[in-house]
């Protein structure tokens, strides 16, 4: 049986380090999105799962569909509010076990286009609290 809160991770309990890392801008079907603080590729969310599971295959075939809709769903609205030439998408858990997808967008000419993209950069872009709104607003609009 899997444990569906998790009272270390820091997504299940809100924590600090979630606010220090993310802004949350809508919850949707069965994930919740956040816009990362660091918007090296302007645009960047996560899409994190409403209750704690490792891995994927932890998650029913119904469950899985879910949240997988709602990844798409939110790559869909960050494409409409920033226009990059690509997204992508990754799924660690490494560091913070709680499944979340990362959905970068990306643009040709970008430092790491062609290559994979760096999930903690040594000098994150930060954004001032109206560009940070900014954003929030163009992916709410398409979510």
């Amino acid at each position: 049986m899997v444990e569906r809160f998790q009272k270390d991770c820091m997504y299940c309990a809100h924590t600090e380090k979630l606010d220090a890392n993310y802004i949350e801008i809508e919850s949707l079907h069965v994930a919740t999105v956040y816009l990362a603080r660091d918007q090296t590729h302007l645009g960047r969310v996560a899409v994190v799962l409403n209750w704690h599971v490792d891995e994927p295959f932890q998650l029913t075939d119904v469950e899985r569909h879910e949240f997988y809709d709602d990844v798409a769903h939110a790559a869909e609205a960050v494409e409409k509010a920033v226009n990059p030439g690509k997204i992508n998408y990754g799924t660690y858990g490494d560091t913070v076990s709680h499944l979340h997808v990362h959905v970068v967008p990306k643009k040709d000419g970008d430092s790491d286009w062609n290559d994979a993209f760096v999930n903690n950069p040594e000098n994150p872009k930060k954004l001032s609290d109206s560009e940070y709104k900014d954003i929030i607003n163009k992916i709410k609009e398409n979510l």
